[in-house]
């Protein structure tokens, strides 16, 4: 079975795999690489996904759900939502958790269901193409989709099949096509300007090494917003002459739409164009009302204008996340198709001052980089499951370019170049810890368990309101978020007393092994990992120094017993040193967080767990103590954002700790650790600090379905009758 890369765009959907190290953009029974990202519920049952659903826009409008990626994950009182209902002319409805519903043919869908048809059909072109079955895929969104947008993104991957590997950053994405298989060290910076949604990106290309420096984006700002505006001028324009607004029936002005967008492709290559509808509308007796309707590209310049200048301010805000100038970037590179507009290039040329580069094309480059990093995964695990041994010179990965399939238009490839093994080797999360090519604390923070004190190096708990029992009970019979993972250990746990080096694997420390051979993963290091329980007792909870980094403090007789066990030498396996070169270097992601997370304190504000732009993969800690008597659950209340208020930040749902112990309040201390994976997702783990044992932890978060509904969705999609 294939694996591929899945750009899953607000406009339109592409699809890409490696093949024999060539990367291949997967075209359609008609050879066409673009996907409209559009979904039509035809009055025969079938579902229309693609070109055949678009040209249903204009028939169907009601019935016709385009755009949706703006909309998923928003919570149904969302600003965005409130914008969907008032542009778009299908129904929209709230739903269970707050989620918003699409209303087809009497039918409730979600809008991951929606975005499912259109992985779906991308998943039939992939098979058609390669001629195997696809069952796993890597799928893109933009750097600013928060949790509740990326968790609902991989419930449609889900829905539609598909086993989804990693979520991957668009501009990442990008950057990983760009700057594989170069040595130089570079630092580029990502306008990826979509049809939906906008995103900056800075990062630095060092080697193998990409790493993010900061991130910003607008998540309701695209090439739609224009086609909009074009639309609008073409209702004034008609009303003027006949006295009848277009926007007044949803049929007539979706026409509009869907005219105002060839339109502006049409000004993007030439300096005028005219436009003439026939029967827009009827008149009086019958008559009928026709379009004539004309544009100038500076006048297209006009409504694009702003635009294109709040684009400009979301780059400005990445910059000072980052603390740089624009000057200090060798490298600006073109993502989306709104990038092709004259206007945006222009305005890219004199903020940055370089010529941007569009050398890949822009609206195929993100799913390239997808297929990159869904053919290294996919090495990862074939890696793996084969013993470790020296790879012969002549079996090593050429460096291949991206290229047609047979029958493919050479003309449009390109020979940037890619490297086989194209990722870092990050094992899965519950045995390893990636090690990362910058400084530690960028990385990882491990809190010290800890029950209420008081003086400097006291850590403030925070208290939190009693759940009702009802709650409690139906929490107790929901999955755990995160579930498998073995608890935090707790400081106050007895210390074992074998060897590190002669531990069984289950109880010695992660190994990083994100930049070595397979052949080393069973390797530690000693110095860098202390043994079980030691990393949450010996470090601050608000510093990010590792262990070896900070002062000998004074030994307490278990600090010295254990500082013994770190200090055990390990010895690695004898090998014999092979002849052949090394191998090639693999590359290694290091993304940021898009937004801060934070937990609500009493009085309503935040206490900032996660920092904006924080390296990911991260975990941080945060204590929690009971607040009246015999407590036995707890709430604890989680959003995104970066307001000190609470309420205005996203809010994407509750973590609840049930089955505590019965205690006066204030004895019972909880430390909740928030992990934010790969893929800027987060999981939530609680262990009782003065027991060590781990409290049942569940992360709700708002409208996004169960496994249970998730099962249900799958089995409607998969018996729906695509086309």
């Amino acid at each position: 079975m294939a694996v591929v890369g899945i750009d899953l765009g607000t406009t339109n959907t592409v699809v890409a795999c490696v093949r024999e190290g060539r990367v291949h953009v997967l075209p359609d029974e008609q050879g066409r690489r673009l996907l409209p990202s559009v979904v039509s519920f035809h009055p025969s049952g079938e579902v229309l996904v693609g070109y055949p659903a678009k040209e249903r826009r204009t028939l169907d409008p009601q019935n016709t759900i385009a755009s949706i990626k703006r909309l998923i994950g928003r919570a149904w009182g969302s600003d965005e939502i409130r914008r969907g209902r008032q542009r778009f002319a299908f129904e929209l409805k709230e739903g269970p958790g707050q989620g918003p519903l699409v209303v087809a043919r009497g039918q409730e869908y979600t809008l991951p269901e929606i975005s499912a048809f259109v992985l779906r059909r991308a998943k039939e072109m992939a098979e058609r193409a390669l001629g195997e079955g696809v069952d796993r895929a890597v799928i893109t969104v933009p750097a600013n989709f928060n949790e509740l947008q990326r968790a609902a993104t991989k419930v449609a991957g889900r829905v539609a099949g598909l086993d989804v590997l990693r979520i991957i950053n668009e501009p990442t994405a990008a950057a990983l096509a760009y700057g594989l298989g170069r040595s130089a060290k570079e630092r580029i910076a990502i306008y990826d300007f979509g049809g939906g949604t906008f995103d900056c990106t800075l990062l630095d290309l060092s080697g193998n090494v990409f790493e993010v420096l900061a991130t910003a984006g607008d998540t309701f700002l695209g090439g739609d917003d224009l086609d909009l505006a074009i639309a609008e001028r073409m209702s004034e324009s008609f009303l003027r002459t006949h006295r009848y607004d277009p926007r007044s029936d949803a049929q007539t002005f979706e026409r509009l739409r869907g005219t105002a967008e060839r339109v502006k492709m049409e000004l993007s290559a030439r300096d005028r164009t005219q436009t003439k509808l026939r029967e827009v509308a009827f008149g009086v007796g019958g008559g009928t009302l026709d379009l004539d309707f004309g544009m100038t590209r500076d006048e297209l310049e006009m409504l694009a204008t702003p635009l294109v200048e709040r684009t400009f301010a979301v780059c400005q805000d990445a910059l000072s996340v980052a603390r740089l100038p624009v000057s200090a970037f060798d490298k600006i590179i073109l993502v989306g198709g709104s990038t092709r507009i004259p206007l945006v290039r222009r305005r890219v040329e004199q903020f940055f001052g370089a010529v941007p580069n569009d050398r890949v094309n822009p609206e195929e480059v993100v799913a390239i980089g997808a297929a990159i990093q869904a053919a290294a995964l996919t090495e990862v695990a074939r890696r793996r499951s084969i013993p470790a041994a020296p790879m012969p010179a002549s079996r090593w990965p050429s460096l291949p370019s991206i290229a047609p399939l047979p029958g493919e238009d050479e003309e449009d490839t390109d020979d940037v170049t890619v490297a086989t093994e194209l990722t870092a080797l990050m094992a899965e999360r519950e045995k390893v810890r990636p090690a990362m090519p910058t400084a530690p604390d960028r990385h990882r923070t491990t809190a010290r368990l800890m029950a209420p004190a008081t003086g400097p190096a006291a850590t403030k708990t925070a208290r939190l309101p009693s759940v009702s029992e009802a709650t409690a009970q139906r929490l107790d019979t929901a999955p755990v978020y995160g579930a498998g993972r073995a608890p935090l250990p707790s400081s106050s746990g007895p210390l074992s007393s074998k060897p590190l080096a002669t531990q069984p694997l289950a109880e010695r420390p992660p190994v990083a092994r994100a930049n070595l051979p397979a052949s080393a993963e069973a390797v530690p290091t000693p110095q860098s990992f202390p043994p079980p329980g030691l990393a949450a007792a010996l470090i601050h909870p608000t510093t990010t120094t590792p262990l070896a980094a900070m002062p000998t403090p004074v030994q307490t007789p278990v600090q010295s017993r254990v500082q013994a066990h770190v200090q055990t030498p390990i010895q690695a396996p004898v090998r014999t040193p092979s002849p052949s070169p090394p191998a090639p270097l693999t590359p290694v992601l290091v993304d940021v967080t898009p937004h801060a997370l934070v937990v609500e304190t009493v009085g309503g504000w935040c206490d900032v767990v996660v920092q904006r732009n924080a390296k990911i993969p991260c975990e941080r800690s945060r204590a929690f103590a009971t607040s009246s008597d015999m407590q036995t659950t707890v709430r604890v209340r989680v959003a995104q954002g970066g307001d000190p208020t609470f309420d205005q930040n996203t809010y994407l749902g509750e973590v609840e700790l049930i089955n505590l112990r019965a205690a006066p309040r204030g004895q019972v201390t909880i430390l909740v650790r928030f992990e934010v994976d790969e893929s800027a997702t987060l999981k939530v783990f609680a262990t009782d600090s003065t027991t060590g044992r781990q409290a049942h932890a569940t992360l709700q978060l708002v409208g996004i379905a169960g496994a249970q509904s998730v099962s249900s969705m799958a089995a409607r999609n998969a018996t729906a009758r695509l086309r």
